[in-house]
């Protein structure tokens, strides 16, 4: 298949990467040395361009070359050129005149085609790499191929760059294999010489080179071919993804593309565990030391008691009635503190307040006397170690006649309160004038004396206390809705264990992981509700794994690992957890999907028959395959599927075609993975919905 200029491009940008790969940094420096950086683009899209390569011009050293936004950073003289090539375009000259920063726009020029392009459609004008699959094994997709080059299309002045490429089908995205690079003994002579026989130094490709010797000529076709084998390896973040394999190759002379092609080896993986099946659960921490301690919060509280005086004394009748319930009601106080853990008196405050009746002074000075004297009471009922710690204080005042108008007016007696203000407005400028004229009214006995003057007359207490309790669900609720970064890990433990909304339950979480990272329990929680959900998080539990951490957690990680496809990872986390009955089928699936198969084949194989057909096949024993598979469930699509892949392996394709139509007629989701399956996607060749669906799959 001949390719475009577009394609070309894509070939060039390809080998590109490898050349970036290969070169060393220039970092030398010198007074008229300067740093250049700058971008390289193509002329006419206008887009960035990998893979461009920049030497000086004097020194024919290559310095650098673009990376894949097109940009370059080279150390020259401030007077120097450079000179920008890339295969398939026109070079480009720049003088750097002491420039920091340098734009570059390159052109393709039109290629020159040799005979063999024009025969390109003839066989023995065409260069043949196998197809092949690629094979998973463990994060590893590998693959192995031959590439047949005809002696008719291979001049001794000739280079071959042969470039596969994965294409992640799942991701969009493109990753290179080892190059092949096949020498004529005349173009790697006279590449060796370009170089001053330094050609390692020089051509960035030179670590792939194989130059053309006899040995490797095809016998059986009397020298017609030469043949290249190729085997590489690129590790896979997600073997779960599906792929396929490009190649790219291009024939050049010292100056010209004579030849470019593109061809699929392979359209899809190898990958039979794909069928295991297996839940390991995810296991929550169940180890109460692990979990965050109960936290007691500070919390103030206060309770009152109401002491009343006789008329004139500085001393209340603890006998009375009302005095006496008063009393009680603080012993029961105290008490409740004593007995509540981790309570604490903190202060004793009292406040005291005479009736006006009398002179001003009087008043004062008894509601002092007072003070002192409920404040001596009062702490005597407080034991010797809590006044120890205590704060005690009193404050004394005299009630004026305004207060008792405000009492008249309260029970609407609105006449004497009226009255009253009269006096209290006509005496405003002595308290003392205003008690002897309002003592002379005709309800002053009866009615102020007798029922309004003794409720101002009064002492009152305020006891402070402080006490560390847990705080209620309830509490902690109104805590989270009010700024979730207040509380402590203890509250949120509470707070989304008691949550029964699992979407709400994981935000609560993750908020709990935002504000403490460090919070073991909630992230081995929040990952509980992932495995269980399908939405396993490989990182989630990573800073938490250690000696010292829950099996829990490292069991759960693994999982997850295993899950995301990070076999690998899995396994080496996996070395250091017990492989005991708990353990061990998690330690058994980890290391097939590692690449050891074999040593893990009784483990999985007992666990069921389609487990059983899987390992077969990743073993390649496809006739125990087979056998084996022969005994599934005829009612379960993946049946059919798996003695399709069987009888694909023994060779009997139409066989194998009308088990994959039954198993896709029983589940069409299954025409998905048979496009992108090693095993039996061969069986829709030939089919063009088959080519159609398989493009819209890689595009």
């Amino acid at each position: 298949m001949s390719l475009n200029k577009n394609t070309a491009a894509g070939l060039v940008a390809t080998l590109g990467l490898l050349l970036l790969l290969a070169l060393p940094a220039n970092t030398a420096y010198a007074q008229n040395v300067v740093r250049v950086t700058g971008k390289v683009i193509s002329k006419e899209k206008r887009k960035p361009q990998l893979g461009v390569n920049i030497t000086d011009e004097r020194t024919k050293r290559l310095l650098a070359t673009t990376d894949e936004d097109g940009r370059f950073a080279v150390s020259v003289r401030d007077n120097g050129t450079l000179r920008f090539t890339m295969v398939g375009a026109q070079p480009v000259v720049v003088k750097v005149r002491k420039r920091t920063y340098i734009e570059v726009e390159i052109e393709e020029h039109d290629i020159e085609l040799g005979e063999a392009t024009v025969m390109a459609t003839r066989k023995e004008k065409t260069i043949q790499p196998e197809p092949t699959d690629i094979e998973i094994v463990g994060n590893w997709a590998k693959i192995k191929t031959v590439v047949r080059v005809p002696h008719k299309m291979f001049r001794r002045d000739t280079r071959l760059v042969v470039q596969p490429v994965l294409n992640n089908l799942t991701r969009k995205q493109e990753r290179m294999f080892r190059p092949m690079v096949y020498d004529a003994k005349e173009y790697n002579q006279t590449q060796d010489r370009m170089y001053n026989f330094r050609m390692e130094e020089g051509d960035p490709l030179a670590a792939y080179v194989t130059v053309r010797h006899d040995s490797l000529e095809e016998k059986k076709s009397a020298g017609a071919n030469d043949i290249l084998p190729y085997v590489d390896s690129l590790y896979l973040e997600d073997v779960r993804d599906e792929f396929t394999c490009d190649v790219y190759m291009a024939i050049e002379d010292y100056r010209h593309i004579l030849y470019r092609d593109t061809t699929i080896i392979a359209r899809g993986t190898v990958r039979p565990l794909r069928w295991l099946e297996y839940n390991f659960g995810a296991e929550a921490i169940t180890d109460s030391a692990y979990f965050p301690q109960v936290e007691k919060q500070l919390h103030d509280s206060r309770g009152e008691v109401n002491l009343v005086f006789p008329i004139g004394k500085a001393v209340f009748d603890a006998e009375s009635e009302e005095n006496k319930a008063e009393l009680a009601k603080m012993e029961e106080q105290l008490r409740g503190i004593r007995e509540t853990p981790d309570a604490k008196l903190q202060a004793l405050r009292i406040s005291g307040t005479s009736s006006p009746d009398g002179r001003y002074e009087t008043n004062k000075r008894l509601a002092r006397e007072r003070m002192d004297y409920a404040l001596e009471v009062l702490k005597s009922h407080i034991d010797e170690d809590s006044r120890r710690d205590m704060e005690f204080s009193s404050e004394a005042d005299v009630a004026t006649w305004d207060d008792v108008t405000a009492l008249l007016r309260a029970d609407s007696l609105f006449d004497e309160a009226d009255q009253i203000e009269a006096l209290i407005k006509r005496h405003s400028k002595s308290i003392d004038e205003q008690g002897r004229a309002i003592r002379k009214l005709p309800f002053y006995r009866n009615l102020l004396e007798a029922k309004y003057l003794p409720r101002l007359r009064r002492v009152e207490y305020n006891m402070e206390y402080s006490v560390y309790r847990q705080l209620t669900l309830e509490e902690i609720r109104a805590l989270y809705d009010k700024d979730y970064k207040q509380l402590s890990r203890y509250e949120f433990f509470q707070l989304y264990r008691n949550e029964p909304d699992d979407a709400k339950r994981e935000l609560i979480i993750r908020q709990a992981l935002e504000t403490s990272p460090r919070f073991m329990v909630a992230a081995n929680d929040l990952q509980v509700m992932l495995l269980n959900d399908g939405r396993p998080d490989p990182e989630l539990l990573k800073p938490f794994v250690n000696k010292k951490a829950p099996l829990e957690v490292s069991v759960n990680h693994a999982v997850a690992l295993l899950e995301t496809g990070h076999f690998e990872d899995a396994m080496e986390l996996l070395d250091t957890i017990p492989n005991n009955e708990r353990t061990e089928l998690l330690h058994a699936v980890s290391g097939a999907m590692s690449g050891n198969v074999a040593a893990n084949y009784d483990v999985i194989a007992k666990t069921s028959t389609r487990n059983r057909v899987a390992m077969l096949l990743a073993m390649k024993r496809n006739k125990e395959a087979y056998d084996y598979a022969l005994t599934l469930d005829d009612g379960d699509a993946v049946s059919h599927y798996l003695r399709a892949v069987c009888l694909n392996r023994l060779e009997k394709p139409l066989d194998a075609g009308k088990e994959l139509n039954i198993a896709i007629k029983m589940d069409p989701s299954l025409k998905a993975t048979a496009y992108i399956d090693g095993d039996v996607n061969g069986l829709l060749l030939g089919d063009k919905r088959y080519e159609r669906e398989a493009d819209n799959i890689k595009e």
